[in-house]
C-alpha cells in the first residue's frame, strides 16, 4: 500500500507540474491518468493491484460520485437553465431517455444472452456525458457561447438525471420486489426520500452558511468545506432513512446552486481543487482496473457495441432531440460528438461491477472498452473539432439559435485548465 500511495502521489505531482505544458494539446488529463494506470497495473508494473471489486475502487468511485454530483449541480441555477437554455432541456428531456432506449436496442441485437436488466444497465452506464474530457468542446471561444453552455449544462446534469434510473435497475436485477406494484413503490420510496431530504439539506445548509458568511464567522477555506460537506450530509442522511444518497447529493447541489448562488465560489473551488484529485486518481484506478479484468475479453460484439455507443446511440439521440429547434446541420453534429463518455460512467460501471447481479461483468466490461475509445477518440479530436466548428459558426448571423443570448454558468473543465470559459 505504502508503494502505491508512493506512485500515484508522484503521478499526481508529474501532472501538476506539467499540466500547463499540455494545455492545449490533444493530450488530456484522462488519457495520463487511465495510460499510468495501465502501465502501473498488473498487466505491466504490477505496483497498483487493485481488482473492480475492490473495496478501495468502490469508496473512491461513490465518494467520487458524490462530490461531483453536487458540485455539477450546484453550477447550475435552475431558474435560467428552465427560461434560456432550451437546447439543454431537449438533450436531457428527450436526448437522455432515446440514448438509454437506443443503447438498449443496441445491446439485445449484440448481446441476446445478457439478462434485459443488464443490457439496460449498460445503456444507462454509458447515456450520461463529461464534457470536461474533451476540454476544447468547451473551453474552445470559438465555439458559440450557447452551444458551449448547452453542452456544460447537459454534462453538469445528465448524470444525476441518470442516477434513478441506474438505482431502479439494480434493484429490479436483484429481484429485490416480487410485483409491478412494489417496483413502483420501491422507486418512489428512493427517487421521493433522495429529493426530500437533498432538498432539506441544501436548502437549510444554504441558508445556515450565507448566514455564517454575512456575519464573517467563517473563513474562506473553512466556507468552502462546510459547503461540500453538504453533500457528504445529504447522501449519509438519504441513506439512513431508505432513500438514494447520490440522488440526495444531486439535489442538494440543485437547490444551493439555485437559492444561495453567493456559496458557488467555494463548491467551484472544490472542484477544481480536491474534487479533481479524485478525478485524478479514479481514472488512475480505472486504467490499472481495465487490464487486471478486461484485457483479455475483448471480442468484436464488444467493439461493435462501443463504436456504436460513440457513432449511433447518441449521435441519433441527439438528431431526434433536436429536431424543430432550427440549429444547423453542423451544430447538431458537433452536439453529436461532444459527448465523451468520463468519469459518471466509470463510477456507474464499478458500482454495477460491485452489485453482483447477473451480466454485471459482462456490463463491465463492454463499458470499459468504450469508456477507453471515448477518452483517447474524443480527447484527439476535441481541439480541431471545435476549431473547425467554430470557424464554421463564425458566418451565423446574431439571430441564429445558435448565438442568441444566454447566462453565463461556471464551465466544469479539468485539472489542465484552472479558469471559467
Amino acid at each position: 500500500m505504502t508503494t502505491t500511495i508512493l506512485v500515484v502521489g508522484l503521478a499526481v505531482l508529474a501532472f501538476g507540474l506539467l499540466a500547463g505544458r499540455l494545455s492545449g494539446t490533444p493530450i488530456t488529463m484522462p488519457m495520463v491518468f487511465t495510460a499510468a494506470g495501465l502501465v502501473l497495473g498488473p498487466g505491466v508494473l504490477g505496483i497498483v493491484e487493485f481488482g473492480v471489486g475492490s473495496e478501495v475502487v468502490s469508496v473512491l468511485a461513490e465518494a467520487t460520485l458524490v462530490v461531483v454530483l453536487f458540485t455539477d449541480a450546484s453550477r447550475m441555477d435552475l431558474r435560467k437553465v428552465l427560461g434560456e437554455h432550451q437546447l439543454a432541456l431537449r438533450l436531457l428531456g428527450f436526448g437522455l431517455p432515446l440514448a438509454v432506449l437506443v443503447g438498449v436496442g443496441v445491446g439485445l441485437l449484440l448481446f441476446p444472452e445478457m439478462p434485459v436488466a443488464a443490457v439496460a444497465l449498460l445503456a444507462v452506464t454509458l447515456a450520461p456525458t463529461d464534457a470536461a474530457l474533451g476540454q476544447s468542446f468547451v473551453g474552445n471561444d470559438a465555439v458559440p457561447l450557447r452551444i458551449r453552455q448547452t453542452l456544460n449544462v447537459e454534462s453538469g446534469l445528465n448524470d444525476g438525471l441518470a442516477v434513478p434510473f441506474l438505482t431502479v435497475l439494480l434493484d429490479v436485477a436483484r429481484d429485490d420486489t416480487d410485483s409491478a406494484l412494489g417496483y413502483v413503490g420501491l422507486v418512489l420510496q428512493l427517487v421521493g426520500l433522495g429529493v426530500l431530504v437533498g432538498a432539506l439539506t441544501g436548502w437549510l445548509g444554504g441558508r445556515l452558511l450565507t448566514w455564517s458568511s454575512s456575519r464573517n464567522w467563517a473563513t474562506g477555506t473553512t466556507q468552502r468545506l462546510a459547503t461540500v460537506a453538504l453533500a457528504a450530509i445529504a447522501y449519509a442522511g438519504s441513506e439512513a432513512v431508505g432513500g438514494n444518497g447520490f440522488v440526495a447529493a444531486f439535489t442538494a447541489g440543485l437547490v444551493v446552486g439555485t437559492t444561495a448562488r453567493s456559496l458557488l465560489p467555494r463548491t467551484t473551488g472544490f472542484a477544481e481543487a480536491e474534487g479533481q484529485l479524485l478525478t485524478l486518481l479514479t481514472f488512475l484506478l480505472f486504467g490499472s482496473v481495465v487490464v487486471a479484468d478486461i484485457a483479455g475479453d475483448l471480442d468484436w460484439r464488444t467493439v461493435a457495441y462501443a463504436v456504436a455507443s460513440l457513432a449511433l446511440v447518441r449521435p441519433l439521440a441527439v438528431a431526434l432531440s433536436l429536431l424543430g429547434s432550427r440549429v444547423r446541420v453542423a451544430t447538431t453534429g458537433f452536439i453529436a460528438w461532444a459527448g465523451p463518455r468520463g468519469l459518471a460512467s466509470i463510477v456507474y460501471a464499478v458500482l454495477v461491477a460491485d452489485s453482483g447481479i447477473p451480466g454485471a461483468d459482462e456490463v463491465f466490461q463492454v463499458a470499459a472498452w468504450t469508456i477507453v475509445l471515448s477518452i483517447a477518440l474524443h480527447g484527439l479530436t476535441a481541439a480541431p473539432l471545435s476549431a473547425r466548428y467554430g470557424a464554421h459558426m463564425r458566418h451565423a448571423g446574431p439571430g441564429s439559435p445558435e448565438r442568441s443570448a444566454v447566462s453565463h454558468l461556471p464551465l466544469r473543465l479539468p485539472p489542465d485548465r484552472d479558469r471559467d470559459a
